[in-house]
């Protein structure tokens, strides 16, 4: 039996020898696709600068690129997951960059 760790995933995988080639090429798993894997799954908040959020995919993104990569923005998505936030005031959490950036993805839309 041969054990090796999944790239994507992180499992410990077991094998048989013949299985895997001797290149160590083997089938892995794909990267999870579900709006899950999407939402924040942490956040670093420097003593100075900016907050760094976590995706579900270990990646670490500013705010801007967070909001670029997965159109969420992760602030207000990481508050409302860890109730710290109640879904009255979520309206109160947009800025108004936010709403900028979102008004911009909605006219480039709607010329498609």
């Amino acid at each position: 039996m041969k054990k090796f760790i999944c790239r994507n995933c992180g499992v410990v995988n077991e094998a048989e020898d013949a299985t895997v080639s001797d290149s160590g090429d083997w089938l892995e798993c794909d990267l999870p696709t579900g709006f899950e894997w999407t939402l924040p799954a942490g956040k670093i908040t420097p003593v100075v600068g900016d907050p760094i959020y976590i995706s579900g995919n270990g990646e670490h993104l500013s705010q801007s690129e967070y909001l670029e990569k997965y159109n969420i923005d992760p602030e207000i998505a990481y508050k409302l997951m860890r109730g710290k936030a109640s879904s009255q005031t979520a309206s109160q959490l947009v800025s108004s960059q936010n709403l900028k950036k979102a008004s911009t993805v909605k006219n480039s839309s709607s010329k498609i």
